[in-house]
């Protein structure tokens, strides 16, 4: 229970610090802890959703509440099918999609061009929102798609923070939901602990956040990569 605690608050953090890192990070550390997969997925969407509530608030002046919309709406349809064929997936495999895309990401992060800014275009906008959905509810890594996609776009750092916020709310809400109607949504066995954790996610996230800013761009991008890249091998490596 201590070790998972302290895996979600270094999560919370990594999320707090950058906007979107919580569930790559988590994943692949309560994996290795010992909690099995589809209690992970819940742990992460339940924590990262309540985490976000409050960045939401605090960054409602910076954010496209349009492609917030877009993304939420696209998630809806990837989600739904994530839930439908869980079952259909052994853990091992999901395991190694997820961390197959954890990997993938941060190369994409680390290889993107720094010259000029890929539009974040609305047909770009649906196909991030329909990965991230169906990662959502299969492996809760669903950051990542529309982290990638605000990367090129080169948004600013509070519009890329507040964006995101506004995803995961409106994303782990119906993944959430969609577990639950497809008989997908594994709690047994956390009962106390879940509050416990989210209270460690909350701890960590508020210590990112006011962190944001004080670490040199170029150190903060590329320690955040090689967390990324490190993460999705641990992740499909584990188990």
């Amino acid at each position: 229970m201590i070790l998972g605690a302290l895996a979600i608050a270094f999560a919370g953090f990594i999320g707090g610090l950058t906007g979107f890192g919580a569930s790559l990070v988590g994943t692949p550390l309560l994996l290795l802890i010992g909690f099995p997969l589809p209690q992970v997925v819940v742990i992460n969407l339940i924590a990262t959703m309540i985490t976000r509530l409050a960045v939401l608030h605090r960054e409602r002046a910076h954010i496209a509440w349009r492609r917030v919309a877009v993304l939420g709406a696209a998630s809806l349809p990837g989600a739904a099918a994530g839930a439908l064929t869980l079952h259909l997936l052994p853990p091992h495999a999901l395991r190694i999609l997820a961390g197959t895309v954890v990997v993938l990401s941060g190369l994409r992060l680390l290889l993107r061009p720094a010259r000029e800014a890929r539009p974040a275009t609305t047909v770009k906008q649906t196909i991030a929102g329909l990965l991230g959905g169906y990662l959502s509810t299969t492996t809760s890594l669903n950051g990542a798609p529309p982290a990638v996609l605000l990367a090129s776009a080169k948004v600013p750092p509070r519009t890329f923070v507040g964006d995101l916020a506004g995803y995961f709310v409106v994303t782990n809400c119906l993944s959430l939901l969609l577990l639950v109607t497809a008989g997908q949504f594994d709690g047994a066995g956390l009962g106390a602990r879940l509050p416990i954790l989210v209270l460690a996610a909350l701890a960590g996230n508020l210590l990112g956040g006011r962190l944001i800013g004080r670490i040199p761009r170029t150190v903060f991008d590329r320690a955040i990569v090689a967390l990324i890249v490190t993460s999705g091998a641990v992740t499909m490596l584990s188990g």
